[in-house]
Parts: structure tokens; sequence; C-alpha cells
């Protein structure tokens, strides 16, 4: 069994209103320094061991106790969007590209939870 096949979460991801300010904490609060992706975005990636990366989200505005979500790594994203849709999941936000990184969705459990899909674009060169 390939391993990398299995979805698994792939990053957290926090909106807040100052994209600068928000990097400046956590930096200073874990030491993680965060990469930017566009304008709007961020993203801290762990450089030892296992675990998720995790992904500062510019927003203009942002409601307390409603900003994590967390999206699981797919093989093939807009197979696990359709998938979805026959399982009566609603769409948020259909695929969308994040330049030099990869593509993300976000659906809806039968609950109205928000289940974000990402697949990357990256490849990881054999070291």
């Amino acid at each position: 069994m390939d391993l990398t096949k299995i979805p698994h979460v792939s990053h957290i991801e926090w909106c807040c209103t100052d994209l600068a300010q928000s990097e400046r904490f956590y930096r200073q609060l874990f030491d993680w320094n965060f990469t930017r992706h566009g304008q709007n975005y961020a993203l801290y990636t762990p450089a030892h061991g296992p675990g998720p990366c995790v992904g500062l989200m510019h927003a203009a505005q942002v409601e307390t106790g409603k900003t994590c979500h967390v999206f699981i790594e797919v093989a093939d994203i807009r197979a696990s969007v359709n998938k979805a849709l026959t399982l009566d999941a609603r769409i948020v936000v259909n695929v969308t590209d994040i330049p030099d990184y990869g593509q993300y969705a976000q659906i809806t459990d039968p609950d109205q939870n928000l289940v974000g899909l990402f697949q990357s674009s990256i490849t990881s060169e054999p070291g």
C-alpha cells in the first residue's frame, strides 16, 4: 500500500486581519517561519518530523471561534470534489489555484461542517 496516496491532514489554517502581525505572533511564540504564497497567504512548514503545516490567510474580518480550517490532502482534488457532491456535500469554494503551491477547495459535510481539500503541485525530489 502506498501511504502517500492515503488522504491525510495537510494543514491547519487561521484567518487573520493583519497577516504580518499574525506571522510575527506565531514566529515569536513558536519560532515558526512562514513562506508567503501571494499577498494574502503565509505558510509554516515543519522542518523536523511529521506534522501538518500551518497557514495564515488574510481576511477582511475574523469571527472569534470560527476561523480554524482543516485541510485534507488528496491525490486528485477534482475527483474528490465530484465524489463529495455524490455524497450530498455542498461546494463552498470551488477548486482554486494557489500560485506555485497547489489547489484547494472547501465543501460541507452532511452537518454543514466545513471541510477543506488540498492537492499539492510541489513534488519532492529524491535526496
